[in-house]
């Protein structure tokens, strides 16, 4: 074997092993799904936060999607949350976060959302993620609407 042999090989030992965990610091991601609701019908552009509190630890988040969907992403090339308990907030966006085009007037404004989930808005659950894939739903309810 040649000098520069030998000196490729500890590199790629090192590099194979930091490639090896599934998210941040080698932690396992759970893959999480859901829809977030409110009195039954789907809230768009929701913004959803898995903060993880058994262990503690860094989240995973996302915003749903016009069908109050959402895939939460825990860095911009890993997908799910840490496995564990955790607390979930569910709040309206901010008008500096969503925007969508008014088709009649061009301009970027915050997307109507649902009668009853109005801005500002904040609720909390628990979640538990497992290994693999997770579907979580939320359902919201506001005992006045109808």
């Amino acid at each position: 074997m040649s000098r520069n042999t030998y000196a490729i090989v500890p590199l790629l030992s090192l590099t194979v092993l930091m490639a090896g965990g599934c998210g941040r610091k080698g932690q396992e991601l759970g893959y999480v799904t859901g829809t977030i609701t409110l009195n039954g019908s789907p809230v768009p552009f929701a913004f959803v936060q898995f903060q993880p509190i058994d262990p503690p630890g860094t989240y995973g988040s996302a915003y749903a999607d016009p069908k109050g969907q959402y895939e939460l992403e825990f860095t911009k090339s890993s997908k799910g949350a840490p496995l564990g308990k955790h607390e979930v907030t569910i709040r309206t966006p901010n008008k500096d976060e969503i925007q969508i085009e008014d088709e009649a007037t061009g301009k970027m404004v915050l997307p109507d959302l649902p009668p009853g989930f109005v801005e500002k808005l904040e609720k909390r659950f628990a979640a538990t993620v497992e290994p693999g894939s997770n579907s979580i739903d939320f359902e919201l309810s506001n005992p006045g609407l109808k």
